[in-house]
């Protein structure tokens, strides 16, 4: 069976919702975090944390008004389709939030599409509405990660399925070394390139759909050899 496992923000959508969400209501923060995470001296979920706890009022009904103005990749909806039709299963996993990668995927009349995120808890502190993040998906060793996309990925597949990334940044560039085929674009190229990481170069769903297509009609579909290893270590250790 063939699996592909898309990440969420900057990929189905084209934008980075919860970038955006916490730039626009927690302020000068914002910057400080980001840079944090990006050299190392915190992880997700810390700054996942910390976000939410920077943002000063954050009830639902704010929360989904500010999301509404988001929606997927236009050609998302079409590939989720192409798929379905090839018996190809497809699941998204993000390090986002699941209160907006669900009413995102709802709105687009997409919400049959399994998907994998942190949890958003909406809840009153000293009467004053707050956002807070629990992480239901974690690795007990690993914590880079509040939504372990690895595990999701191994946990799902048998030996023989054909594991498919599709992704673009930070919290993508565990996952593409557990896939045989990586769709890559932006932040994610350069950390392929690094690790020498044969990946395909795309800007929507149309072209990963259009690639995906011709790897399919393919007489036999081979495994990346590395990414193989690296599954099998997994189990190994386990």
């Amino acid at each position: 069976m063939v699996r592909v496992y898309c990440d969420f923000d900057g990929t189905v959508c084209t934008r980075d919702i919860g970038e955006e969400l916490f730039r626009s209501f927690a302020g000068e923060s914002v910057d400080a975090l980001v840079d944090g995470l990006l050299h190392g001296k915190i992880n997700s979920q810390e700054w996942l944390r910390q976000m939410c706890d920077a943002i000063p009022s954050m009830s639902r009904e704010i929360f989904e008004t500010y999301v509404d103005q988001f929606a997927v990749d236009p050609h998302f909806a079409a590939f989720v389709q192409f798929a379905e039709e090839r018996r190809v299963a497809v699941t998204v996993v993000s390090d986002g939030l699941d209160a907006y990668v669900g009413r995102v995927l709802w709105k687009a009349g997409l919400n049959r599409v399994p998907f994998f995120a942190n949890h958003a808890e909406f809840m009153t502190v000293n009467g004053t509405p707050k956002l807070a993040v629990s992480f239901p998906h974690t690795d007990a060793e690993c914590a880079s990660c509040g939504n372990c996309k690895r595990n999701h990925m191994l946990t799902q597949s048998a030996d023989e399925d054909l594991m498919v990334y599709v992704g673009d940044g930070f919290s993508d560039r565990c996952p593409v070394h557990y896939a045989d085929v990586v769709f890559a674009k932006r932040h994610l190229i350069k950390h392929c390139q690094q690790q020498n990481i044969t990946y395909h170069e795309f800007q929507n769903f149309g072209d990963v759909q259009k690639k995906l297509e011709e790897i399919l009609l393919r007489k036999r579909i081979r495994h990346r050899r590395e990414a193989a290893m690296a599954r099998r270590d997994v189990f190994m250790q386990g």
